[in-house]
């Protein structure tokens, strides 16, 4: 229950407070909860339960830092920036520089809050590359913590593994476990400023290096993990770290994709990657615990290679199927009967005035191009019909 917003609210405070030029940055900044709770969490969790409070006093101490977070949150977050008091109108300005009147006006003129796509949303294939690239990370991490937080194979079986295979104590594997999410934190604030900030390469492009560093490096440090041999300790928290921190990345891959592509529609979105995260939570440690029947070094093995082709497999697809550009159910000017998306296939590039588009082009969906095409021909045999006509007239 507590975490179930999480996502959904990621998505709506971009999409609502950054400007174009910075949902890198927004991306990355609000996912990091996931990292700076393990980084609390992971190290006073292990201290407590080793001193005379016990287990239940790290229970208590998280209720407690909960509450004060929740109320102050509470006290100065508003939904829109046009309604908070400390927004001036030079930073209203620079929020809502480039985005369309549908992206901006969440409510039709009877005050009720505009219908959301949610067929044509679904049958996107750039929301599928969002969807499909928060899987492979999702169900990745999940080896890794304690915590839940947003990458699930590092946050809950990284202590078993530093604790079982490399020999760590309790009170020492807290520490040692908390160090990957540490470095994840600063490359993801690093990925997501820069992300932002690069020019000369398309947003896609950007998507795409991103995405790749963050899963298809990550899989390949992970690969490079199932080979190494018990009592080598340090060369197991190198290449878990790497593996961890790598991560970072996805908030200039899919992460900012979702926000990309879906605009105004970005907390459905995100909301669905809350579920993706849900499911890799329930799913993964089945799946892992199944492999892991005795905690034998070849059993990590088999884990550690699982999962990094998992994710690269998944970056793939990603690459594949994203772009950058808004879709086109975003657009305030298309009536919503004829938001027609119910195929994977694109058309590129299609005549914006027949279909009432913005100078922002996003992905064109297969029935947009037939429909287009039947227009076009149609108009195409009129006129030649008229011109033979005219002729053997005259």
């Amino acid at each position: 229950m507590s975490v179930a917003a999480a996502m959904p609210t990621v998505g709506s405070v971009t999409s609502n407070w950054a400007s174009l030029g910075q949902h890198g940055l927004f991306m990355s900044t609000l996912t990091t909860f996931g990292q700076i709770s393990s980084i609390f969490s992971m190290p006073v969790a292990g201290y407590l339960c080793m001193t005379s409070f016990g287990w239940k006093s790290v229970f208590y101490l998280h209720a407690l830092v909960s509450g004060v977070i929740f109320a102050f949150w509470y006290c100065v977050y508003r939904n829109q920036p046009s309604k908070h008091p400390w927004i001036s109108h030079t930073e209203l300005g620079t929020i809502h520089r480039g985005k369309s009147a549908a992206d901006l006006q969440k409510y039709d003129s009877k005050g009720k809050r505009k219908e959301i796509p949610y067929l044509y949303i679904v049958t996107t294939p750039a929301v599928w590359a969002v969807w499909i690239g928060a899987l492979g990370d999702l169900v990745a991490v999940q080896y890794s913590s304690p915590t839940v937080s947003l990458f699930q194979l590092i946050h809950i079986f990284s202590p078993l593994y530093l604790h079982e295979v490399l020999g760590y104590s309790v009170q020492k594997t807290g520490w040692t476990a908390a160090l990957p999410v540490l470095f994840q934190f600063f490359v993801k604030i690093f990925a997501g400023h820069s992300s932002d900030r690069i020019v000369g390469v398309s947003e896609t492009t950007k998507l795409r290096i991103y995405n790749s560093l963050a899963l298809g490096l990550s899989g390949l440090f992970m690969a490079a993990l199932a080979f190494v041999p018990r009592g080598y300790p340090t060369w197991g928290i190198v290449l878990l770290t790497l593996s961890n921190a790598m991560f970072g990345f996805n908030g200039g891959g899919f992460n900012k994709c979702a926000t990309l592509v879906s605009r105004q529609y970005s907390h459905f979105v995100m909301a669905n990657i809350q579920v993706i995260l849900c499911l890799s939570m329930l799913i993964s440690p089945i799946l892992v615990n199944s492999m892991l029947r005795t905690g034998a070094l070849s059993e990590w093995r088999l884990v550690f290679i699982s999962h990094a082709v998992l994710l690269i497999v998944c970056n793939v697809i990603f690459c594949v199927l994203t772009t950058a550009k808004p879709a086109l159910w975003t657009e305030p000017d298309v009536p919503m009967s004829n938001r027609r998306n119910q195929s994977f296939l694109s058309v590129k590039s299609v005549d914006p005035k027949p279909l009432h588009r913005s100078s922002s082009k996003g992905p064109i969906p297969l029935q947009f191009g037939l429909s287009s095409l039947s227009v076009y021909s149609g108009r195409f045999v009129s006129f030649q019909l008229g011109r033979r006509l005219r002729n053997h007239t005259i």
